[in-house]
């Protein structure tokens, strides 16, 4: 028989309040009553991600003023321990309630980094089941069909658009992901923040959000590198009008919250012990409900990923955002979620906002963000609004307001935003720096056009060196974007690259032209970087050995090996393990632990430790490496540097 419960609409809003998969619950079993196929057997696909463009420097864990590092390629293994409870109790003699329910996730967390820019980071982060439970009443509630579509929902990646506090704020999920999943993963999300702005004090307090609405937290210091946080209380809760005011007088929200944090010199949690109890009150007969959660985290391993750099920005046009601080509910139509991200708002609204934007740096870079994601959403819903941008700008815009509303052409990628893009590009009466942001946003577009393209290419002989270059090495990313459905176009644009290499006369010209050789991540590339590898010029080598390390093939593991052991310049030695760090190490092995012992350059073993030191976790042939450095290495430094690693290691193994 039906339970009320489950057609009470203002239940449910109450139980996404608490945490939004209880809603799914009742929502589902209500389906099921009904005849109404399961959400279960709705099984969301994914496409597997592609390779991205990779920085061409590698970028320090530590930074110089004690921030978190952002780091684009970088990627955290967790292991991850997370249960959670929901208990109901009548307010009212002999009135019915939910039944009580118990999730319990176990596996891997892996979070990496796909960009960071000043206006935010971004991110991906992905589970990898070993335990999986949803308990009724103490009774297993999935049933197999179920719990295989789960299982397979909660497989899937979602993407994090973050503050660079790392305040998580919107996640973009695939395209009729299950809201229990979402729940889940929203959950992990949510509970695992570690929110700083600028370098750890003493004490400080963030506003965060999670799937019951907006708190503030606060954190003090426990010890060097550990903190402790806790919920202040909510201001806001999440509900299907979206976030709304705390109102004591009817909605009372108990948090009890304790996390311990244990962090690295990157700012990165490391460790993490947490436990929440969540009490809500919303009066008027309906039952109270009690909501407990405990996570725990572990470090496995800081790692690099390659594919991961700019994931989200070819991903984005396809996947479904909403805020992490949101009302659960079925999954909505893509455009329902641009019209409420819009809010009702207009191009020439959009337009005053960036022409205002505040002059506090973080307020201004949440705003840009904000911008941005608001105007990809209206070329999206209305593409013959992106006509409107090469007029606006051929009138004049500032730098800063005019990139968001560049970068939401690029990641609306509509035939009629690419095309608005390669008018900003053609229009000399346009600042150079804008046009040169337009150049690159016209690069990373995920499926560039035949103006695009042209436009890159008219610009090979521009008198402005960045408009000339930043062309150059987008034809190169443009050739890879195309060759998922354009191979012959791909391969054309490759060779006309390496066309313009040969023809190139400075060091500087060719050593341009290899790196957009590199963006194309073509395999025919390899005959002419085989060329460039033997130029006298350190420069062109330089280049040649950094455009090889998305090369998909076994020989450019041993163009690698052979320019780390035989080149003469340590600039180029140094560069070709670079380049190693963004390929799978085993092959790579032997040749880094000759280097070790034999090169004579610190710069260039200090490379390569540090490149085994970060992969150390992950990768326990290179400890031998590692051990036989920090006791024979000539330079004290790069011994000390070692024993760093090898310790790190131990202590994670042993904490």
């Amino acid at each position: 028989m039906r339970m009320p419960w489950k057609r009470h609409h203002s239940l449910l809003l109450l139980l996404a309040v608490v945490l939004g998969i209880v809603g799914w619950w009742g929502a589902s079993r209500a389906d099921e009553d009904s005849g109404t196929p399961p959400v279960a057997d709705a099984r969301p696909t994914a496409r597997p991600p592609r390779p991205a463009a990779s920085p061409d420097e590698p970028e320090p864990t530590r930074t110089p003023d004690g921030t978190r590092a952002w780091v684009p390629g970088q990627q955290f293994r967790y292991a991850v321990d997370t249960t959670q409870q929901v208990t109901f109790v009548a307010s009212q003699a002999g009135a019915q309630v939910p039944p009580g329910m118990r999730f319990h996730v176990q596996g891997e967390w892996r979070v990496g980094i796909t960009g960071a820019r000043d206006t935010g980071v971004e991110a991906r982060a992905a589970l990898l089941l070993t335990d999986l439970s949803v308990t009724v009443e103490g009774r297993d509630a999935l049933e197999p069909q179920m719990r295989a579509a789960l299982t397979t929902s909660l497989a899937l990646p979602i993407f994090l658009t973050m503050e660079r506090t790392g305040a998580v704020r919107t996640v973009h999920v695939e395209p009729g992901l299950d809201v229990l999943a979402q729940g889940i993963l929203r959950s992990l999300v949510a509970s695992t923040q570690f929110v700083v702005a600028g370098a750890p004090k003493e004490s400080w307090e963030s506003d965060e959000q999670d799937a019951t609405g907006l708190y503030r937290a606060a954190y003090r210091r426990l010890g060097a590198k550990r903190f402790e946080k806790s919920k202040r209380g909510y201001t806001h809760v999440a509900t299907s009008q979206g976030l709304q005011e705390v109102d004591a007088s009817k909605l009372r929200l108990d948090a009890r919250t304790r996390a311990v944090i244990d962090v690295g010199d990157d700012v990165w949690p490391e460790l993490l012990e947490g436990d929440e109890q969540l009490g809500v009150d919303a009066g008027d007969g309906m039952p109270k409900v009690s909501h407990s959660l405990h996570v725990s985290l572990k470090l496995l391993e800081r790692g690099r990923d390659s594919t991961l750099v700019g994931l989200l920005d070819r991903e984005r046009s396809r996947l479904t955002a909403v805020p992490l601080a949101s009302f659960q509910s079925a999954p909505q139509d893509p455009k329902e979620q641009y019209r409420r991200l819009l809010a009702g708002k207009r191009f020439d609204d959009l337009v005053k906002d960036l022409r205002s934007l505040p002059k506090d740096e973080k307020e201004r870079d949440d705003a840009r963000t904000h911008a941005l994601e608001q105007l990809r959403a209206l070329f999206l819903l209305e593409p013959k609004e992106a006509a409107k941008v090469p007029g606006l700008l051929h009138e004049g815009m500032e730098p800063l307001a005019a990139s968001p509303m560049l970068g939401a052409l690029s990641a609306a990628s509509t035939p009629e935003a690419l095309s608005a893009l390669s008018k900003v590009v053609d229009d000399a009466a346009v600042g150079v720096p804008v046009r040169t942001d337009a150049v690159a946003a016209l690069g990373m577009a995920e499926t560039p056009s035949t103006e695009g393209i042209q436009a890159l290419r008219d610009l090979g002989n521009d008198t402005h060196p960045e408009l000339r270059d930043t062309a150059a090495l987008a034809l190169g990313n443009s050739a890879f974007q195309l060759r998922d459905d354009d191979a012959s176009g791909a391969d054309a644009l490759s060779r006309e690259l390496g066309t313009r290499y040969r023809a190139a006369k400075s060091p500087e010209d060719q050593a341009l032209l290899l790196r957009a050789l590199g963006n194309t991540r073509d395999p025919g590339a390899l005959t002419t970087l085989r060329e460039a590898l033997a130029s006298p010029s350190v420069p062109v080598r330089q280049a040649a050995v950094e455009a090889l390390r998305l090369v998909p093939e076994a020989e450019a593991d041993r163009l690698l090996a052979s320019r780390m052991l035989e080149d003469p310049s340590p600039d180029v030695r140094k560069s070709a393990v670079f380049a190693a760090s963004f390929r799978a190490l085993p092959p790579l092995l032997p040749t880094l632990g000759t280097v070790l012992q034999r090169d004579t350059a610190d710069a260039v073993r200090a490379a390569v430790v540090g490149l085994l030191g970060a992969n150390l976790g992950a990768l326990p042939q290179a400890l031998p490496l590692l051990t036989w450095t920090s006791q024979h290495d000539t330079n004290p430094n790069i011994r000390q540097s070692a024993l760093g690693f090898l310790g790190a290691l131990a202590s994670a193994q042993h904490p």
